[in-house]
């Protein structure tokens, strides 16, 4: 085991940012990781049986890829002794996972583990809560989890107005804050 105060960041690598309804529109989510996983195993050339674990931040989660951390692993070819999690801090999300993988490889639970964030917002589904059982009446009610989620992440007590995605905006926007100084950041 490596000395658990030596946690570095070794492979930095993002996944790709499109507009919404673009042209990663028809791309799911673990699909856009497993890609990115695979190119940080090949880039750095890491035996994949001495990854640990992958944890990946996610906000808007489906029954499509659950415990997306282990789907992406597992599509992107890692050995079926990696495990694998999602994080879901809203926006916030993939910087959770890597903060998680730290403190995972600082308590000495892990060696190697591969964090970020994967998110295709023009994926996020529409549900409801009321089709199980039988659909009564004149309809059944969907619901945007993209709209939802920016009203209901305060809970009842705090709704919020707007959210994150507005405020990064704003700021990139107020300071010109521009890609090249975000990725060299």
């Amino acid at each position: 085991m490596a000395d658990p105060s030596d946690v570095v960041i070794c492979a930095p690598l993002r996944t790709p940012i499109g507009r919404f309804g673009g042209v990663f529109a028809q791309q799911t989510p673990a699909a856009l990781a497993a890609r990115v996983i695979a190119e940080v195993v090949a880039r750095t050339g890491i035996d994949p049986d001495r990854i640990d674990e992958v944890i990946l931040g996610h906000a808007y989660p489906t029954s499509e890829a659950p415990a997306i951390g282990r789907v992406a692993a597992l599509d992107a070819g890692l050995p079926d002794t990696v495990t694998g999690l999602q994080t879901d801090r809203r926006c916030g999300s993939g910087l959770q996972a890597v903060l998680d993988a730290a403190m995972q490889i600082r308590a000495g639970f892990s060696d190697v583990v591969v964090a970020g964030g994967v998110d295709v917002m023009s994926a996020a589904p529409y549900y409801t809560h009321h089709g199980r059982w039988g659909i009564k009446g004149p309809g059944l009610q969907l619901h945007d989890a993209l709209a939802r989620g920016r009203v209901t992440a305060g809970g009842a007590r705090h709704p919020v107005p707007g959210g994150m995605i507005e405020t990064a905006e704003n700021l990139r926007r107020t300071y010109s804050i521009s890609r090249a100084d975000q990725d060299a950041l």
